[in-house]
């Protein structure tokens, strides 16, 4: 199959295709494999996103060693995993153990999931290291050979400068959520110029998860039209056209091919001036909703 995809060059020469698979959230084995084999076999997707704390690298793995046994090379693949902030003393450990899982001797990107050490909330014990001891761990599984390329996740420019200030390899990505409701601009401009790529989760909202109303948008739609596209199509072309990676989770084949299909939106100059308009500074995901106040995310925005 001819390669479809479109991609970006990271500051370490890696090349990284714009549109990945996320799977977020999606653990149901038999299900997961089949859309991996898919999304990689018959549409054509060459990225994978998952991390240790969601809990399917081993069933990642189980339809990767397919894909691989249907033709498709390793070198091919970017797969992006990520190491939990109760593994941050142990970086090395947590990577040997999500290689495993996944039956691959190195992964394409590793990311630091949150960029915040662990604290016992009990006794207000600081259990784990600083983000610079953190980040000299990843490269050294970068020096390894156990991840082409490291990088952070929900890091704001603050955190992000000062893993910079210490570092040999700077973070090639940060994945953060942007869509056209949470476009995040600033963060996008400003880590871009330190040579930072920007990777989307929740690029077409969270509906299911958080009831997000991005794919009702009349602007949106009008725009989808206008382009005989889906609104989720629309959503992911203007993220890719400001050159912000999208990681889209489906577990439908139909969607599948359709967020993929975004690879072939073309918005204009009109188009992005209307979609940049949209932006409501509107979270899908809270990290109040889930994580402990105490790191007070409320006061201290995780990304400006």
């Amino acid at each position: 199959m001819a390669d479809k995809n479109t991609y970006a060059e990271l500051s370490d020469g890696t090349k990284m295709p714009l549109m990945g698979y996320g799977t977020f959230l999606s653990t149901e084995e038999d299900k997961l494999i089949e859309n991996i084999v898919h999304a990689v076999v018959d549409v054509g997707y060459r990225h994978i996103d998952t991390a240790s704390l969601y809990m399917n690298e081993e069933i990642i793995g189980k339809a990767l060693a397919q894909c691989f046994e249907k033709g498709i090379n390793r070198e091919d693949l970017f797969i992006t995993t990520k190491v939990w902030r109760t593994d941050f003393g142990d970086v090395e450990g947590s990577i040997k153990g999500s290689l495993e899982k996944l039956g691959l001797e190195y992964v394409d990107l590793l990311l630091i999931h949150w960029t915040v050490t662990d604290v016992d909330w009990e006794t207000y014990e600081i259990k784990g290291p600083s983000m610079y001891e953190t980040w000299k761990q990843f490269e050294k599984v970068k020096e390894d050979g156990l991840t082409k390329s490291i990088g952070v996740s929900n890091a704001n420019n603050m955190i992000f400068v000062d893993i910079c200030a210490g570092a040999t390899h700077r973070p090639v990505v940060n994945q953060i959520e942007t869509n056209p409701f949470f476009a995040q601009q600033k963060v996008v401009d400003f880590q871009g110029k330190f040579g930072t790529k920007i990777t989307a989760y929740a690029p077409i909202g969270a509906a299911g998860f958080t009831a997000s109303d991005l794919l009702k948008d009349e602007t949106l739609a009008e725009i989808a039209t206008k382009h005989n596209a889906t609104v989720a199509q629309v959503a992911l072309a203007w993220n890719m056209k400001r050159g912000v990676i999208v990681i889209p989770k489906s577990m439908t084949k139909e969607r599948i091919q359709e967020n993929f299909d975004a690879l072939n939106v073309d918005l204009d100059e009109e188009d992005m001036e209307k979609i940049n308009a949209l932006d409501k500074n509107q979270r899908c995901f809270n990290p109040e909703d889930w994580d402990y106040p105490q790191y007070g995310w409320q006061k201290n925005p995780v990304w400006d």
